[in-house]
């Protein structure tokens, strides 16, 4: 049996990322953007307890005593986040 490859079905494993440019005016810029995940309050409040107790984040480019990576992950993800919305009006 031989597997088929398909654009739509490839970009439909991809959270609905695919959009048909025959759909929009010649000229009209598309912006696509990935679904953004919602978090229980719970979640969320439990969440920031666990940012504060690891300290101040690093630098993107240099590590310092008492800072966090992880918590410059995390505060990199929520810029990411707020781009996203702002993006999707």
């Amino acid at each position: 049996m031989t597997e088929s490859f398909s654009a739509l079905t490839a970009a439909g494993s991809l959270g609905g990322a695919y959009l048909s440019y025959l759909s929009s005016e010649k000229g009209e810029p598309v912006i696509v953007t990935p679904p953004i995940v919602d978090y229980a309050d719970a979640v969320q409040d439990l969440a920031a307890d666990e940012l504060e107790r690891l300290g101040p984040p690093c630098a993107r480019d240099v590590v310092l005593a008492d800072c966090s990576a992880l918590a410059r992950f995390v505060t990199d993800y929520g810029v990411l986040r707020d781009k996203i919305r702002a993006a999707k009006e």
